[in-house]
């Protein structure tokens, strides 16, 4: 019997439905027995509940569902005392808890609910000898550059993504108080992945290494590699940004769908839900609109317009803005010293319009210096259309993950 483990803080919103999506590919290029266990919390709720027996049920596998805040809330209060978060996310540390939730398992395969597998048996996966090691992780060969990579305490080369893991459950229990003290000193010096960061930072030099195609991301995919893309025998994961969006011709985000539109989700309520979500971004990017437009109408009647552009962009801003002779040009080529100088001595009188390609670095500056964004200063682009050649690219993944 295989076991698999899927962590899941959310069991009431999208990252179920991504689990059950998940879990159903898995089936699906799957021959040998599987038991699923959910590592959950009170937020599961009963239809959701429901949903993932009947997908197991489809496939006469098997399904457990384990309460992690029942069974270990106090080690999961340790771990959020060394490492608080606001978002009172902790399902972080579900997969340093193993040995408290699966006492009795030799070893256990610890899935992020963000995977969809492509023509890949979860078998070959399980077949890896752990042998010496503790746990067996993909090397990550496409990740960005990590900040434990600058400080020097992880290489490059050895960097792996924990949302798939084979682990021996003793191994954590035997290695917890270095674990906890790991995740104290990613928190105190200001390191950002969690448990990620944690694991990397101990045993990065110490474990068993698999092969990308088990943890294939496909942000890094898409970060990295020139399109067009092609699937491969693959787990991918769809971490962070690369979570899916309704662009089918893409094809990471078409294979998401494939199993989606399998599971009980996709029912007459799913373009309800849609409905409902296509509904509260309009209304929002329209109240948005009409209180930025009164802003800027108030603004500009007690302020004049000053411009700020590199030099392949003032003659089309002339045109565009309808800039006249008495209003401030200012160039980006003259030095942020002069800038900030112009700005200070006008400083209440202008407000300022950005046109630079790096804007975000000009403006971390400008706040730097007390200026304020949207009194002060703003983006200029903002105001252009496709028209004047801003590409726009819509972003639907919030709409995905209203369904």
């Amino acid at each position: 019997m295989i076991h698999v483990a899927y962590r899941l803080w959310g069991g009431e919103g999208f990252f179920a439905k991504m689990l059950g999506t998940s879990m159903l590919s898995m089936f699906e290029n799957t021959k040998e027995k599987v038991t699923v266990h959910i590592m959950h919390n009170d937020r599961l709720t009963a239809d959701n509940h429901g949903k993932f027996c009947y997908i197991a049920g489809q496939y006469n596998q098997q399904i457990e569902f384990h309460n992690v805040e029942e069974i270990s809330g106090p080690t999961l209060r340790k771990f959020e005392n060394v490492h608080p978060d606001k978002t009172g996310v902790n399902s972080h540390w579900y997969p340093l808890i193993v040995h408290e939730v699966f006492p009795d398992l030799d070893k256990i395969i610890c899935l992020g609910a963000d995977t969809v597998f492509n023509e890949i048996d979860i078998g070959e996966l399980w077949a890896y000898d752990l042998g010496k090691y503790g746990f067996a992780a993909a090397v990550d060969i496409k990740s960005y550059p990590k900040p434990l990579w600058r400080d020097g305490l992880v290489k490059p080369q050895n960097w792996f993504n924990v949302d798939v893991l084979i682990i021996k459950p003793s191994f954590m229990q035997e290695n917890f108080e270095t674990i906890l003290n790991a995740c104290k000193f990613i928190y105190d010096n200001k390191y950002y992945l969690f448990e990620n960061d944690a694991l990397n930072y101990l045993f990065s030099e110490n474990y068993l290494k698999l092969p990308y195609r088990f943890n294939s991301i496909v942000n890094d995919i898409r970060r990295v590699d020139p399109p067009p893309y092609h699937l491969e025998k693959a787990i991918y994961h769809y971490a962070g940004p690369g979570k899916p969006n309704f662009n089918t011709n893409d094809v990471f985000n078409k294979l998401f769908f494939e199993y989606f539109l399998k599971t009980p989700w996709a029912n007459a309520e799913m373009f309800g839900n849609l409905n409902n979500a296509l509904e509260k971004m309009f209304k929002q990017i329209q109240n948005n609109s009409k209180i930025n437009l009164l802003h800027f109408a108030n603004l500009l009647s007690e302020r004049s317009r000053a411009f700020l552009c590199e030099k392949n962009f003032q003659e089309p801003a002339h045109q565009i803005f309808a800039i006249k002779p008495d209003e401030l040009m200012l160039d980006i080529e003259i030095g942020i010293e002069k800038i900030v100088q112009e700005l200070n001595e006008k400083k209440g009188s202008i407000i300022l319009f950005v046109m630079i390609g790096n804007y975000l670095q000009v403006r971390n500056f400008l706040l730097s210096q007390n200026f304020v964004e949207g009194v002060d200063f703003v983006n200029g682009f903002e105001f252009l259309s496709e028209r004047h050649g801003l590409k726009f690219n819509f972003d639907s993944r919030s709409l995905v993950q209203a369904l």
